[in-house]
């Protein structure tokens, strides 16, 4: 990720690529509240200012797309690295002798709306952003568009399939048609150009895809699942920090010589082996991440500190790992489902769940949904979004209860005591000097008084 301060910062636009009214329909619907409005008219802006003809001599500085937005330079690269982070572009660092470091902006093309709802992290970002009823409107308008666009017969798809082959139309030379010639070869090689270079989302850690393809193909499992499956293979992978041979090896027991890849299985699978043997082991083996030189914010305590360093240097499944075995404790196949959900399909980050994992340890024995959603409710109803204020938030609670408590017993210690009377000081007083004569007239009165004579 780059950024500067330098408004004169040279950039330039290797390419352009075509919009046709349904890719500004998905633009607009479903990746502006994703991305903003600023980072869409960035986009449409250079994809407008692609010159053919334009060479790096030609290059301007980026002050030039500032008075295109009207935004000040922060606000310009905060909107480039959201469209990065989603795939519509993608930003080269080119060190030229003579102009010095350039930046080149590669436009990738829009991706039908069928592709954007296939990708697990750009649906669940875009339903955290609009809503569940907003997020199911799209959802069903853009479903309802491509029914309309294509009539679903029964039973086609099955049928044989009767068209006609090319060499039953077409005759070549047996030579030609096995070992095309050099013209050929050359006119192939001089084409070939990507038209139309879609837009993925931009993570880190490039999974190799062939090398994956390899390793499965010793198993007789074709290529194509793997590409059927990539977006499910690299959940997994985020979620339990796997690289392509230990997915490999964690995937093997689940094969059982059907040729296919059962995702649900094998998810399933490693949830309940992540930490067998041979995976503990080669966890043990990773080196811990160097801390971060970043100076270390007052109101976290040296311990926090550290915790909040070694949440953001690993996954999910890893750092239940470790705060599970600090305590002698095992990690539950139930566990590692709750991360997998809250990670992949509700989207939040590794750091912040890592956290949420430590709380919800700090709470109970293990890491439930129940009380692992209760926590984040809380937090991102009190504005939590990263591991360091959920660490503060933590704390200021903490405090909060503490000074709780403590008024409560000092006001239950000023509490006043009713004293009863004591009799004994408090004896009747008798008068017996009354004569026979005055109780009469007495006892003659009260029954005047009260009727009852």
């Amino acid at each position: 990720m780059f950024e500067t301060n330098n408004p004169k910062q040279p950039f330039y636009i290797t390419n352009r690529v075509e919009l046709y009214p349904t890719d500004l329909r998905v633009l607009i619907k479903l990746y502006q509240p994703l991305v903003g409005s600023l980072a869409v008219a960035l986009y449409l802006s250079l994809n407008e200012d692609y010159s053919a003809q334009a060479m790096l001599s030609d290059s301007q500085g980026i002050y030039r797309l500032q008075e295109q937005v009207d935004c000040d330079i922060k606000k310009l690269f905060a909107a480039l690295h959201k469209i990065e982070a989603v795939g519509l572009i993608e930003t080269r660092l080119l060190d030229n002798q003579i102009m010095g470091k350039i930046l080149c902006f590669e436009l990738k093309s829009i991706p039908s709306s069928s592709e954007f709802f296939g990708t697990a992290l750009l649906a669940s970002l875009l339903k955290e952003k609009v809503g569940i009823s907003a997020f199911h409107k799209l959802s069903h308008d853009f479903a309802r568009e491509t029914k309309q666009n294509q009539n679903f017969v029964n039973g086609v798809k099955t049928a044989p399939n009767i068209s006609a082959s090319f060499m039953d139309v077409f005759h070549l030379p047996d030579q030609e048609a096995i070992d095309p010639s050099i013209e050929v070869k050359e006119a192939a090689q001089e084409n070939n150009i990507v038209t139309r270079n879609t837009a993925t989302i931009n993570e880190k850690g490039q999974i190799d895809w062939d090398f994956m393809k390899q390793q499965f193909e010793i198993y007789q499992i074709a290529g194509s699942e793997i590409d059927q499956n990539r977006e499910a293979i690299r959940a997994i992978m985020r979620t339990y920090g796997l690289s392509e041979q230990e997915f490999v090896d964690e995937t093997l027991p689940c094969l059982h010589g059907d040729y296919h890849l059962n995702m649900n299985r094998i998810k399933q699978a490693i949830a309940n082996n992540i930490h067998a043997a041979t995976t503990r082991s080669q966890l043990q083996k990773k080196t811990r991440a160097k801390e971060n030189s970043e100076v270390k914010k007052e109101h976290l305590s040296n311990s926090e500190q550290e915790l909040l360093q070694s949440a953001k240097a690993n996954s999910p499944a890893q750092f239940l790992y470790q705060l599970k075995t600090s305590r002698n404790d095992f990690v539950d196949a139930s566990e590692n489902r709750v991360l997998d959900s809250l990670y992949n399909e509700k989207g939040i980050s590794a750091e912040l769940l890592n956290i949420l994992t430590y709380a919800c340890l700090k709470s109970g024995p293990n890491v439930s949904f129940r009380l692992a959603n209760k926590i984040l409710h809380d937090w991102l109803q009190h504005g939590v979004k990263t591991g360091g204020q959920a660490l503060e938030y933590m704390d200021n609670r903490k405090k909060a209860q503490e000074q709780k408590r403590k008024q409560f017993g000092s006001y239950n210690s000023r509490k006043s005591i009713e004293k009863g009377t004591d009799w004994t000081e408090n004896k009747p007083k008798i008068n017996s000097e009354v004569s026979s004569e005055e109780l009469k007239k007495f006892f003659e009165n009260f029954e005047n008084k009260n009727g009852m004579k």
